[in-house]
């Protein structure tokens, strides 16, 4: 099976995910941006992992996990990233 670029490209996103979980790991109880953005890519960590092993994954579930940030990043965010996700802005 030959690997496209638009597979590459999704992995190079899906590694970055996924290594940023690992980069992060120590930042969970940051109550500041890297905190933030080290729940996110934990959040979303089995996601990529799933695009990288090329298996199906949720986008619904997967955007219905942030809901958990909203109190932190606010509706406003949340919502435009889901539009930004689902190729809607």
């Amino acid at each position: 099976m030959s690997t496209t670029a638009r597979d590459l490209e999704k992995r190079l996103l899906a590694t970055t995910v996924f290594e940023l979980r690992v980069l992060l790991a120590g930042q969970l109880e940051d109550d500041g941006p890297i905190g933030d953005a080290a729940r996110l890519a934990y959040a979303l960590h089995n996601q990529a992992l799933a695009a990288l092993e090329d298996r199906p994954f949720n986008v619904d579930d997967a955007l219905q996990r942030l809901e958990s940030f909203e109190p932190r990043l606010g509706r406003q965010y949340l919502d435009h990233f889901a539009k930004v996700v689902r190729d809607e802005g």
